[in-house]
């Protein structure tokens, strides 16, 4: 993410946990308490994250697009299951959602959405919203 922020014309804010790689072309922070993510949930344009049903309803929460990066066993990033992979296919095709499986392909999933936030941006919300949620809270149940 910090390579795509450095040929993005916006801020870019990115919660990095405990990893050591220090962004260069974004603001970071490692931790922050829950209604400090809310805030910035609340102020962003666009969510970009891994594939948490924590991260995609606090998007929904506050009606922003989001792109979601499953993490996935054979990249080390899981160690049990691909859980992530099994939710982002629940939630794949719904135009609030954009689901990238490779890395190499978020730049242009970001360029897809900021278009879709454009041409959206008369409406002030996304009508599949609802849909989405439903779907999600069966995957869930």
């Amino acid at each position: 993410m910090d390579e795509v922020a450095d040929n993005l014309n916006e801020e870019v804010i990115m919660q990095i946990g405990a990893i050591p790689y220090e962004p260069r072309h974004a603001m970071y922070f490692r931790y922050a308490s829950y209604q400090e993510n809310l805030s910035y949930f609340q102020k962003a344009s666009l969510i970009v994250g891994h594939c948490g049903i924590g991260t995609i309803l606090n998007a929904l929460k506050f009606q922003k697009p989001i792109i979601v990066v499953p993490r996935r066993i054979k990249y080390g990033e899981l160690n049990r299951d691909d859980h992530q992979i099994e939710i982002a296919q629940k939630i794949e095709g719904n135009p609030l959602v954009h689901v990238v499986y490779e890395i190499e392909d978020l730049e242009n999933a970001i360029e897809t959405i900021r278009g879709r936030i454009g041409a959206a941006s008369g409406s002030g919300s996304f009508p599949e919203r609802e849909k989405l949620i439903e779907t999600i809270k069966s995957f869930v149940k």
